[in-house]
């Protein structure tokens, strides 16, 4: 059984050694190669052979160190039963005498000097709580305060231990041995419980299983009170073991009972992860995907369901990996198990250190204080005019005020927060890296030029979500408030856009362009592309683009010039001659116009010989009116001047003009009316609205002072032959003079001359 086991495990560590060991398939050239233009297909040959040997020379070392790796697993497999006589011999030969009395002696220095560093730390820190409780909230309400506090109490316990140190460093010497392996142990045992002690500082503040409301992870009491006591156990054993290991090795222990107890000590830490990754794995699972779930995107979500799954083949594969290292006595062999650990720690130190530095550079806006800010302003500028204090009410505004300045704050302080999660993701992999001793600095390898490509991605991303953002946010500080009654109808006219607001998103185009463009060429050259022909084939494009595609030029450089004159901006209403309507859509050749009745057309700015704006400053209406000859004017008049004041004096209708409603007086006279008109000056788009209301009232204030709109009529007096106007004429005299102008009526519209016309 003991045979088929040491069989089994000599197979995987081979398996593992194929995967592990380099392959060195560096060519070398030959002289033919070196010869540059000067070489012959002879000599082309040769280093195709060259190349061949070297590649079998790589297989033979490869073959070579794997069956020494079997050699060494199969003494280290005979030293096995062997380790503790092994150990016990090698402690006896550090006497002079031959006994344990010195290594009892190491262990009770050990003891007291960690017991005297102890007490003086919890001296230490019963004098330092007080001091940096008192400068940090109880309940912090942003999370700069939350990774102050926990960054302030990592640096109070690194301090602790720094005191530790130097208590237990005194102790250590005053009662010191002369022997060397006493030293070795005594500095050895101080050492590995000073790890202890940095370890657990870090798995206390990142997980702070103590304070629920300084946590940053999204973990229950529960779940980090469990998962700080497991890590922190399992760390310290693990500590333990190599300490042990690093111990014997200095005390002259075998090199191949050193080798099998490194990887012994590997192993536990392998199983102890595991275990943790498997017993932890919901509650890990629910910090990655954080407080607001929903709102995770889906490849964290995945990550969360199968990281466990991930973490136990890393740690698998690192042990196998470290210990092939182990027994071929190969750089980087110790520390891959924990090295995703540590990581993790490193990132999650470098991340809370990013987010101070942003908020520190774009403070909330929305806190207690900064609200409180805002209402003594705004007490301020009552008491400077005059106005009642009302708390509530400036309470309200600034509260108001407070989630409005930190909603035009929120985007970039997320996209910052976003690239510091980039940044620390590949700080991450660089300590990773580093561990498994796989430098990115080489620009010669996959990885190197994959990191530099990586960077200028990461920085023209940025770039253009910064872009983005901005003119997002121009632009909506540019529109126009809405209107309250969004349901009117505009017939043609209307307020629109600002300049900016026109040219914002033309320069957001061109600049995310000229992002995507710098970006492309540098990672095309980060990749070993030449773009000096990439330039030239551009310059022979724009060559044939301006001969062959006028049009499209006379469209852009005529468009150009037009939005510099400020002709027209998006939103205003305009006529171009061909089209009309108001102005949708601007892109770099065309404009889209929508009609008030709704259909759409797009124009080339190369057609526009001329713009007529219908939306600029001003606009003056004027309404005419028919009213009968008994009209009192000079009344008419001052009706129509104090309801033009009674518009002005409206809080809708006031902003809407420009120059009140006004009485022109009678215009013309007609057979049956005279002919009044009003005019008024209003902002663009709005005399529409007003003119409705206008008629509505002037027709409701001229029937309330007896004055009458005139109808068209016609007044038909009968008459006998000699002209004499029959006063009172019968129903038969009506009829026959009805019938003489219906007759009348219907020969002028058969074109027949009427009675009493001559023939044309």
């Amino acid at each position: 059984m003991r045979s088929l086991w040491r069989r089994g495990l000599l197979a995987l560590l081979v398996l593992l050694s194929l995967a592990a060991l380099p392959v060195r398939a560096q060519e070398q050239q030959s002289p033919a190669s070196a010869a540059g233009l000067a070489a012959t297909p002879q000599q082309s040959a040769a280093y195709d052979i060259s190349a061949y040997d070297q590649l079998s020379k790589d297989m033979g070392q490869t073959m070579t160190e794997t069956f020494q790796l079997r050699g060494a697993v199969q003494r280290i497999l005979a030293e096995l039963p062997e380790l503790p006589a092994s150990i016990t011999a090698t402690l006896r030969a550090m006497s002079p005498d031959g006994s344990l009395g010195w290594l009892w002696s190491a262990i009770l220095v050990t003891l007291l000097a960690i017991l005297a560093g102890t007490g003086t730390k919890l001296i230490f820190r019963r004098w330092a709580k007080a001091v940096y409780l008192a400068r940090f909230a109880r309940h912090p309400e942003t999370r700069t305060e939350k990774i102050a506090f926990l960054l302030g109490r990592g640096v109070v316990m690194a301090l602790e231990i720094i005191t530790f140190l130097l208590a237990a460093w005194l102790v250590a010497v005053m009662l010191h041995e002369e022997t060397e392996a006493a030293r070795i142990t005594v500095m050895t045992g101080l050492s590995a419980y000073t790890a202890w002690l940095a370890a657990r500082l870090i798995f206390f503040n990142v997980l702070a299983p103590d304070s629920a409301h300084h946590r940053m992870l999204a973990l229950s009491d529960q779940a980090a009170n469990g998962l700080y006591n497991a890590l922190r156990a399992g760390v310290g054993i693990s500590i333990l073991l190599l300490a042990i290991c690093l111990w014997m090795s200095k005390l002259g222990l075998d090199a191949d009972a050193h080798k099998l107890a490194l990887v012994g000590s590997a192993a536990f830490s392998t199983l102890v992860l595991s275990a943790i990754a498997v017993l932890w794995r919901m509650d890990v699972a629910g910090a990655i995907l954080g407080a607001e779930e929903t709102d995770t995107v889906a490849p964290v979500q995945f990550i969360a369901r199968i990281w466990h799954v991930l973490a136990i083949l890393y740690f698998v594969f690192a042990f196998g990996m470290s210990s092939v290292r182990i027994l071929l006595d190969q750089p980087f062999a110790i520390g891959l198990v924990a090295a995703p650990v540590q990581s993790l720690i490193a990132a999650l130190v470098l991340y809370a250190l990013l987010l101070l530095v942003i908020d520190r550079l774009l403070p909330r806006l929305d806190t207690r204080r900064a609200q409180a800010a805002l209402v003594s302003d705004i007490e301020r500028s009552a008491e400077s005019s005059g106005e009642a204090r009302d708390e509530a009410a400036n309470a309200s505004q600034a509260e108001a005020e407070a989630l409005e300045n930190e909603a035009a704050r929120a985007p970039y302080r997320e996209l910052l927060d976003h690239g510091a999660g980039v940044l620390t993701l590949v700080f991450s992999a660089w300590l990773l890296l580093q561990a498994w001793g796989i430098s990115i600095q080489d620009k010669s390898s996959i990885i190197g030029n994959t990191i530099e490509i990586a960077i200028v991605g990461f920085l023209g991303y940025m770039a253009y979500q910064a872009v983005e953002i901005a003119v997002a946010q121009a632009m909506r500080r540019q529109k126009p408030p809405g209107d309250a009654h969004g349901g009117t109808e505009v017939e043609v006219g209307g307020q629109g856009d600002s300049r900016l607001s026109t040219l914002l998103p033309i320069f957001r185009n061109f600049l995310l362009i000229t992002i995507v463009v710098i970006s492309g060429m540098l990672i095309l050259s980060q990749m070993g592309i030449d773009i000096a022909p990439l330039f030239a084939g551009a310059g022979v494009v724009g060559l044939a683009i301006g001969f062959g595609a006028q049009t499209l030029i006379r469209d852009i450089f005529s468009g150009a010039f037009y939005l510099i004159d400020d002709a027209f901006r998006k939103g205003e209403y305009i006529d171009i001659g061909g089209a009309k309507g108001t102005v949708e859509k601007i892109s770099i050749r065309s404009m889209q116009l929508r009609h008030h009745r709704g259909a759409l057309t797009t124009v080339p700015f190369g057609e526009i010989k001329h713009v007529q704006n219908y939306s600029r400053d001003w606009a003056i209406m004027k309404l005419a009116f028919r009213v009968t000859y008994d009209t009192d004017t000079e009344k008419m008049r001052k009706i129509i001047k104090k309801f033009g004041q009674e518009l002005l004096d409206d809080p809708y209708y006031g902003p809407m003009f420009l120059d009140p409603l006004k009485s022109q007086g009678i215009l013309s006279m007609e057979d049956s009316a005279m002919i009044a008109r009003v005019k008024f000056m209003s902002r663009p788009g709005k005399q529409f609205e007003l003119r409705k209301v206008i008629y509505a009232g002037l027709q409701e204030l001229f029937e309330k002072n007896g004055i009458h709109f005139a109808h068209r009529e016609v007044t038909v007096r009968v008459a006998t032959e000699d002209g004499y106007v029959i006063p009172n004429p019968t129903p038969a005299q009506i009829a026959a003079a009805g019938a003489a102008v219906s007759g009348s009526l219907d020969g002028a519209t058969d074109g027949a001359p009427a009675a009493g016309q001559p023939a044309q």
